[in-house]
């Protein structure tokens, strides 16, 4: 009997540990679910926990088949288990929009705020288009995801490369696939939506042909956009996307995009435009460059300290459409391509200092004219291109009264009043 009993003790102690430990992990969460690798149990599971709103702890391996997908529209978040590394374990396979927080209406703006949510600590993989699409939330926190192996969704439709397209991207916040207008439903998307410390690889076999977004912002409306601390792979067109962000009526809303490595391939695709792709940092104004210029629409942007590395023919390190944005500290290194360009600047008063360029490429820096954008009153301030060799020149000033401070070696002037002060 004296050698059982501590036998048994032994198994109670650590029995009674794994269930502490256990009761530790679910004590913050109203349900935890567990992945059956099953796309039945797996998608019902989770979205009657969805549909209860609260904290959702999500444990192994799920399976939303091809087309399953879990409609958001209650304040709901979604954890996944992490190591002590903060890489996630818990995996969401497949999927078409895998979490989507749908619009009430398609023809009219919501009546009420859209649901807050939290998806962090996932492994996407395999997912059709995105396996984020949020158009309906008035916060959104995106943090530690890991997002690999996204199928492109056929597009029909005539352009310089075909029939078709292909779409697919990291996540989607915003309104336009859902009413393809250009104005966005006012109070649809809005709130502080924060996309962090992610890691999104969007790998495919037929760059040429596939438009990728590592995460997309558009048609928001008074939006504290956050993007900050990812790691951007293998995108075919835009690693960050943020265009159309709307002030709201009390002037509220922003972009900050901050602290990102961002490593585009070789090949892109071209579409909707042939002279620029794949890109590391787009933002601004494109369906309605007008709200580029307009104060009362266009929302600040601030990009800093970023880091971008390009190898294509025709890429940009960050293209900026519009008035006023703040560029700073960021270090772009291009690895190839005679038309690539560093920093292009399609608008007025831009304020662009401290960034480095290095590598090669056909510009360092752009101030553009395009369309109604005129690339004026812009102020390049003490940016290092000492170690970025020019196929045409380190700065192209095509616009007005630019200023350029600090040691500049190459500049070609086709506008008027554009100064260069060392």
């Amino acid at each position: 009997m004296r050698k059982v009993k501590p036998i048994i003790i032994v198994i109670f102690v650590t029995f009674s540990l794994v269930t502490l430990a256990s009761s530790v992990t679910d004590q913050n969460y109203d349900f935890t679910i567990e992945g059956q690798n099953n796309p039945e149990q797996d998608i019902k599971a989770i979205q009657e926990a969805v549909d209860k709103g609260g904290a959702i702890l999500l444990r192994g391996i799920f399976d939303f088949g091809n087309k399953g997908r879990v409609n958001i529209k209650k304040d709901v978040k979604l954890v996944g288990e992490m190591d002590n590394n903060k890489n996630p374990i818990t995996k969401i396979k497949r999927g078409f929009w895998s979490f989507h927080s749908p619009l009430p209406s398609k023809e009219s703006p919501p009546e009420s705020p859209g649901p807050k949510i939290t998806i962090q600590g996932i492994h996407f993989d395999g997912a059709m288009w995105t396996p984020i699409f949020l158009a309906y939330t008035s916060d959104a926190d995106i943090s530690n995801n890991k997002i690999t192996n996204v199928i492109p969704f056929e597009i029909k439709r005539k352009w310089q490369g075909g029939d078709s397209f292909w779409w697919q991207a990291g996540a989607v916040l915003g309104t336009q696939f859902i009413n393809w207008k250009k104005t966005p439903f006012a109070g649809a998307v809005t709130g502080k939506l924060v996309f962090q410390k992610n890691n999104v690889d969007l790998q495919t076999d037929k760059p040429k042909v596939t438009l990728g977004q590592g995460v997309y912002y558009q048609l928001t409306w008074g939006a504290d956009i956050e993007v900050r601390e990812n790691v951007f792979t293998n995108v075919s067109r835009n690693s960050i996307e943020t265009l159309d962000n709307y002030l709201d009526k009390e002037g509220v809303g922003r972009v900050t995009i901050a602290n990102n490595k961002i490593i585009t391939p070789i090949e892109g695709c071209p579409f909707p435009g042939p002279t620029s792709y794949p890109n590391g940092i787009v933002t601004g104004w494109f369906h309605d460059m007008s709200g580029g210029m307009d104060p009362s629409r266009n929302s600040k942007i601030l990009i800093l300290d970023n880091y971008v590395e390009t190898s294509a023919e025709f890429a940009n390190g960050i293209i900026s459409l519009g008035n006023d944005p703040v560029i700073l500290n960021n270090q772009i290194v291009m690895k190839g391509g005679a038309k690539s360009k560093g920093i292009k600047q399609i608008g007025s008063n831009a304020y662009i200092a401290n960034n480095k360029i290095e590598g090669s490429g056909e510009w360092a820096m752009q101030a553009l004219t395009y369309k109604i954008l005129k690339g004026n009153g812009n102020t390049f301030a003490w940016n290092d291109t000492e170690n970025f060799k020019a196929f045409s020149s380190d700065y192209l000033c095509v616009g007005n009264n630019n200023t350029m401070l600090g040691k500049t070696s190459k500049v070609v002037d086709k506008g008027k009043g554009n100064m260069v002060l060392k």
